[in-house]
C-alpha cells in the first residue's frame, strides 16, 4: 500500500481536503472549492486497479461489482480517509479520497519538510510509485518516506474509528518500494498477491477539471443491468491473466527447489501445484490456473526429483501401476497430498497443500446446521461432491469438533493420512490404505474388532467398502465416508448401484436404516475473484426421506428438501440464492450450480421482493 501512501502524503502535507484519482489522468488535489492537478503523470488504468486491489476486501469488491460504487475508510498518518469508487463508461475505474476526520498534529509537514524528509530517507518518487516509464521532467523532486501499514476500518463509520495499535512497529527500514498488495480473506488473515488483475468496466464519470470540487465523483443513475430481470450486466472479478513468478532454482530441478515449489505454492495460497514436462511449474489460485513464466522442465530431470521423494513400496506400486497417491511431509512448511503419474510427456505430479491447522466448521464458512453431523452416534454420514471441492476438509472439521466436544475412540481410514489430528477429549487413530491395511475393506473388518465409536473412511469406492460401512453402521458405530458425487440423489443412487440386481432392494432397506445426513459441497469462487466460497447442500435422512429409499424413489427427495428448510436442511439453490443475496458469488455461478434453475430464480426474485 505505499505507492498510495506516498501520494496521500503530499495530499496531508499540502493540507488538502480531497483526493482524485482517474486513470488517464494526472492525480488532482482538492483545497476547499478548488481542484489542483499534482505534478505527476497520468496513472494507467493498472495502476489504478492496483491501488484500489490494496486497500480492499473481497467484500469491498462485491460492493462494486453489485452497486459499480463502492465506500471504504482507509487510516494514514493519523488521519481517516473516505474512498468513494466508482467504476463507468469510457473513463473507467476512478477514486476520490476525501477527508473525514484528521490529527492536527498528524499532517503539520510542508511541502519543503516532506521533500526534505524523503530526501534524508533516500531512493526515488518515480521508483516508489511505480512510473518506471514516465518523463523525469514532469515527476516531483526526487522523494520516498517510510510509511507504517495501513489499517482497515469498517465500512459506513460515521464517528471516528478506535485505531488498535497492531504492534508491527519495527518495519524494515530498507523495504521502500512498493509493498505487494494485501488482501484479507478470514478474520485476521492478510496475504501478499503480486499479480495485476484484469478487470471490466463498464460504467463511467464525467469529467472534473479545475472548477469547483464536487464533494465526490457523481454517481451514476445506472443501476447494474439485470439480464433476464436478475444477472448484473458488468464485472470487476479477477480473471489471473497474468503470469506469476516462480522461485529461482539454478538450471535443474532438485529437491531443495521441489521445496522452494511448495513454499511458493503456500504463498501463493494455491490449492494446487502441477508440475509436468515441457511446461512451467503451474498453481491453482481461486479454482483457476495461474499461468508461470518460470522455465519448462525436462522429463529428466522431473522424473528424476519426484522418484527420489517416494519410497521403495511407492516406487514399485509406481512401476506396476503408473500411478501413486502419496502424503508428503516438509519440514517448516507442512504437508502435501501428491499424485505421480505417466503421461504422454513423461512422469507429471499433481500436488495439493494440506494446512496444519483443522479449521472450524466457522472459519470455513460452512452452516452452523453442519454440528448436527458431530452429534450423531451411529448411522452412516456421506461427504459428496466432486474432486476439490472441500470433502476432506469439511469432513476434518467435523471430526475435530468431536474431538473437542466428546469422548470418543475414533479411528480414520485414509489413501493417504491427510490431515493429522492431535488426541483431545478423544482418541484418534489414523490408520492409511496400503501401509496399515491393505484395502478400505479390510480395515473396516478390522475396526469392528477394535472398539471405535466412530470410524472415518477416506472414500467408499466399491461394493465390498459399501457393504462393511453399511454393516458397521447397523452394529452401532458412526460412519462418515465421502464419495464422488454431483448431487443428493446421484450418491443415492451410487451406494445402490454397487450391489447386485439380486440385493438391491436389501441394500436399499439398510440404506434407509442407517442413512443419517447426506452433505454435497461446491467450491465456487468470491464474486471478488479472490478466495473460494463452499455452497452446500444438506439433507437429513428422517422417516419420509427414509421411505423413499426403501420404496426407490429418490426423484422426491429433492421435494422433501425444499420443504425440510425449518428441520435445517439446505437445498443448493436456497444455499446458493443465499450466497449471491450476501454478495458473496456472482448470479452466474449461483444460476449454473443450481440443480434447478427455475426453483433459483423464484428464489432470488423472492428475496429482491421482500420489503426492508
Amino acid at each position: 500500500m505505499a505507492r498510495l501512501d506516498y501520494i496521500l502524503k503530499l495530499m496531508a502535507s499540502q493540507d488538502a481536503d480531497g483526493l482524485y484519482l482517474q486513470a488517464g489522468r494526472s492525480p488532482e488535489v482538492f483545497v476547499g472549492k478548488r481542484s489542483r492537478a499534482l505534478a505527476l503523470p497520468a496513472f494507467t488504468e493498472k495502476q489504478l486497479r492496483d491501488f484500489v486491489r490494496e486497500i480492499t476486501t473481497p467484500e469491498d469488491l462485491a460492493a462494486l461489482h453489485m452497486d459499480g460504487s463502492a465506500s471504504i475508510h482507509y487510516e494514514y498518518g493519523g488521519g481517516i480517509y473516505i474512498c468513494d469508487l466508482h467504476t463507468g463508461g469510457d473513463e473507467g475505474l476512478s477514486a476520490m479520497f476525501r477527508v473525514h476526520d484528521r490529527d492536527p498534529e498528524g499532517s503539520a509537514n510542508t511541502v519543503e519538510e516532506s521533500v526534505e524528509m524523503f530526501e534524508d530517507i533516500g531512493g526515488s518518487m518515480e521508483e516508489g510509485l511505480g512510473f518506471v516509464d514516465s518523463d523525469p521532467e514532469e515527476v516531483l523532486p526526487p522523494a520516498q518516506v517510510k510509511v507504517s501499514p495501513p489499517r482497515f476500518v469498517p465500512r459506513g463509520v460515521d464517528e471516528e474509528p478506535e485505531i488498535h495499535d497492531d504492534g508491527d512497529e519495527d518495519e524494515d527500514e530498507e523495504s521502500l518500494l512498493p509493498a505487494p498488495s494485501m488482501r484479507l480473506d478470514r478474520p485476521g488473515r492478510r496475504r501478499a498477491e503480486p499479480q495485476a488483475p484484469t478487470a471490466e468496466l463498464d460504467l463511467g464519470l464525467g469529467d472534473i477539471g479545475s472548477t469547483p470540487a464536487p464533494s465526490s465523483p457523481p454517481r451514476s443513475s445506472a443501476s447494474p443491468g439485470q439480464g433476464e430481470g436478475l444477472r448484473p450486466a458488468y464485472s470487476i472479478q479477477y480473471t489471473r491473466k497474468e503470469v506469476t513468478t516462480p522461485p529461482r532454482y539454478g538450471d535443474k530441478l532438485s529437491r531443495d527447489a521441489f521445496h522452494k515449489l511448495l513454499r511458493w505454492m503456500i504463498e501463493q495460497e494455491a490449492t494446487d501445484l502441477h508440475i509436468t514436462p515441457k511446461f512451467p511449474p503451474t498453481l491453482r489460485v481461486d479454482n483457476l490456473f495461474q499461468p508461470s513464466q518460470g522455465k519448462e522442465l525436462s522429463p529428466k530431470e522431473i522424473e528424476r526429483v519426484i522418484l527420489s521423494i517416494l519410497t521403495d513400496a511407492q516406487q514399485a506400486e509406481f512401476r506396476k501401476n503408473n500411478s501413486v497417491d502419496l502424503a508428503y511431509q516438509v519440514e517448516d512448511l507442512g504437508r502435501f497430498r501428491i499424485n505421480v503419474f505417466r503421461q504422454l510427456y513423461g512422469v507429471s505430479a499433481a500436488i495439493r497443500y494440506i494446512p496444519n491447522v483443522i479449521d472450524s466448521l466457522e472459519a470455513l464458512k460452512l452452516p452452523a446446521e453442519l454440528s448436527y453431523l458431530g452429534r450423531q452416534r451411529e448411522g452412516l454420514v456421506l461427504f459428496t461432491g466432486p474432486t476439490g471441492s472441500g470433502k476432506s476438509t469439511s469432513m476434518a472439521a467435523i471430526i475435530e469438533q468431536m474431538n473437542l466436544t466428546r469422548q470418543l475412540h475414533i479411528l480414520t481410514l485414509e489413501a493417504p493420512i491427510e490431515y493429522i489430528f492431535e488426541n483431545r477429549s478423544s482418541l484418534i487413530q489414523q490408520r492409511e490404505v496400503g501401509y496399515h491395511t491393505d484395502s478400505f475393506s479390510r480395515g473396516l473388518r478390522d475396526a469392528l474388532r477394535e472398539n471405535p465409536d466412530v470410524i472415518m473412511v477416506g472414500e467408499l469406492r466399491d461394493y465390498e467398502t459399501v457393504q462393511m460401512a453399511i454393516s458397521a453402521s447397523e452394529t452401532g458405530h458412526l460412519i462418515i465416508a465421502t464419495m464422488h458425487a454431483n448431487s443428493t440423489n446421484n450418491a443415492m443412487s451410487r451406494l445402490i448401484d454397487v450391489f447386485p440386481d439380486n440385493q438391491k432392494a436389501g441394500a436399499r432397506a439398510m440404506i434407509a436404516d442407517v442413512m443419517r445426513a447426506v452433505v454435497n459441497l461446491r467450491l465456487l469462487t468470491h464474486m471478488s475473484g479472490r478466495g473460494l466460497v463452499p455452497a452446500i447442500e444438506l439433507l437429513k435422512c428422517n422417516h419420509a426421506v427414509a421411505s423413499m429409499i426403501r420404496e426407490d424413489k429418490f426423484h422426491q427427495i429433492r421435494q422433501v428438501l425444499m420443504t425440510g428448510t425449518e428441520q435445517g436442511m439446505w437445498p443448493f439453490e436456497r444455499y446458493l440464492a443465499e450466497l449471491f443475496r450476501k454478495k458473496e458469488i456472482t448470479y452466474q455461478d449461483a444460476y449454473q450450480n443450481s440443480p434447478d434453475k427455475k426453483v433459483f430464480e423464484q428464489l432470488v426474485q423472492a428475496t429482491r421482493k421482500k420489503p426492508k
